[in-house]
């Protein structure tokens, strides 16, 4: 089974790929772990971003891929690598009108600023109305239609274990099947096997023994990353790493958070005011609740034990409303009647009479979480807070029961990954190109394309891009 192109992982960037490749009739084999393709577009948020799009221009918004440059530079202080961000951010308007041109329906409230991570100036940020499956069932018509006229062949159920070479050139894949071993070969190989999130072994020899709550997606176990560096592969980026706050361990000891379904609104308080504390295992506040920027809260709960806090509460401000009457829980689409159930079965939720008995149930400190809440209720009394600086101060914790929330720092996506050139050709230890092989996706680790911060839309969108980039070129 020989192809002009052979992509390992029909995710973002390996159906972006072979789509591509297929358009110009080039033979495409993929091979894919599982028995569906999609990967991580099933699980993801689904956030892009590029600027000078016809998105932006439809809405009067005036920006371009040098602004958004930039912009992306003032955020993380350019690091990552320089060449892959601005190759990403150029070919990003391109991929946006090629999944417009696919059908790609639109959320009616994009392009717009996102405040959980570093804000943009400008609204650039746009997304579907099913967040990543919008994309996944834009491309899927396509996907479809060159499988079933065999310009793509998919090989599901084949989990990659080995490369070959013939020469000096990679041309070989080896994978695991349900029939045995397989041996797939290509002109060009294409690894887009996605990030290590889900695989704790393979992160704590990258970061160490820091805390892992991850809501990567499953499949994300480090495969591609563990068989190209037993071929010499350079692996960069994992001092970029930057977890994202809100993440609730329903089974506690889980490591597993899902995004999707379990949420703390603990990002920035642009979208919500905060009617509570943060404590952390001391049961001690340590930072301002109201503080705007992600980076910051982000960075500060790094300096936590174990890298979580509970968000302390009381019935009143669980039913508060906003001057329009709506309810905006701590969870991310809960409703009230939702938390108060989940804090009865006492796991990231947890509910009680006393501020002691919630102490009791936490484990937290009793003495330390009652002197915590004292101070801050004389706090809401005299509007200071002399010594972290909140601002925003109209809610006393005094109306029982009273509910104490953990929250994880928690992994949506790993920033560390195998190195590529400008050419998105994989790279060993001293920089030479390994040849026949090529990667994309966040398998080169978020940190390449957004450097030490999050930058909004810096991961799907290269992914699409450098698919599509690999998908033209190659054959």
């Amino acid at each position: 089974m020989s192809y002009d192109i052979l992509i390992v992982g029909a995710g973002t960037a390996g159906m972006s790929c072979a789509i591509t490749a297929a358009e110009r009739g080039l033979k495409v084999g993929v091979v894919e772990k599982v028995d569906y393709v999609g990967g991580a577009m099933h699980w993801s948020g689904g956030h892009m971003s590029a600027g000078g799009t016809h998105l932006q221009k439809e809405k009067g918004i005036e920006d371009s891929p040098e602004k958004h440059l930039a912009d992306i530079y003032r955020i993380n202080n350019k690091t990552g690598d320089l060449d892959l961000t601005e190759r990403a951010v150029f070919e990003a308007p391109k991929t946006v009108q090629w999944l417009d041109d696919l059908g790609m329906e639109w959320a009616d409230d994009c392009p717009r600023i996102i405040y959980g991570h570093v804000a943009y100036e400008t609204a650039r940020t746009i997304y579907g109305p099913e967040k990543a499956l919008s994309i996944y069932k834009a491309m899927l018509p396509s996907w479809e239609k060159h499988v079933s006229n065999g310009q793509i062949k998919i090989h599901f159920n084949n989990s990659f274990v080995g490369l070959g070479k013939n020469e000096d050139r990679f041309d070989t894949v080896f994978c695991e099947s349900p029939e045995g071993e397989k041996k797939y070969t290509g002109k060009n190989i294409v690894i887009t096997t996605g990030g290590y999130g889900s695989n704790p072994a393979y992160f704590h020899e990258k970061h160490g023994d820091i805390p892992l709550v991850s809501s990567c997606y499953p499949t994300a176990t480090a495969d591609g990353h563990m068989i190209t560096e037993k071929h010499g592969a350079q692996f960069k980026y994992a001092d970029f790493h930057l977890p994202s706050l809100g993440g609730m361990e329903e089974q506690a000891g889980s490591g597993r958070v899902d995004f999707n379904k379990a949420w703390a609104m603990v990002l920035t308080s642009v979208y919500r005011q905060p009617r509570d504390i943060y404590v952390n295992a001391l049961g001690k506040r340590f930072i301002k609740e109201d503080e705007i920027s992600p980076e910051t809260r982000e960075l500060t709960v790094m300096k936590q034990p174990d890298w979580c806090f509970w968000i302390i509460f009381d019935e009143r401000a669980l039913n508060s409303t906003d001057e329009n009457g709506n309810h905006n829980p701590i969870v991310i689409g809960w409703t009230v009647e939702q938390i108060k159930e989940e804090a009865k079965k006492n796991r990231a939720l947890t509910v009680a009479n006393s501020i002691e008995e919630l102490a009791t149930k936490t484990g937290l400190p009793s003495d330390n979480l009652n002197s915590t809440v004292a101070d801050y209720n004389k706090m809401v009394q005299t509007k200071i807070d002399s010594e972290f600086g909140r601002t925003y101060l109209e809610d006393a914790i005094s109306e029982a029961p009273f509910y104490a929330l953990k929250v994880h720092a928690s992994v949506l996506v790993t920033f560390g990954g195998i190195k590529v050139n400008k050419e998105l050709q994989i790279l060993d230890t001293k920089g030479n190109v390994m040849k026949g092989l090529y990667a994309a996706g966040e398998f080169l680790g978020l940190g390449a394309t957004s450097g030490s911060s999050f930058c909004s839309g810096m991961a799907i969108t290269p992914a699409l891009s450098f698919g599509r980039i690999l998908g033209s070129n190659l054959g």
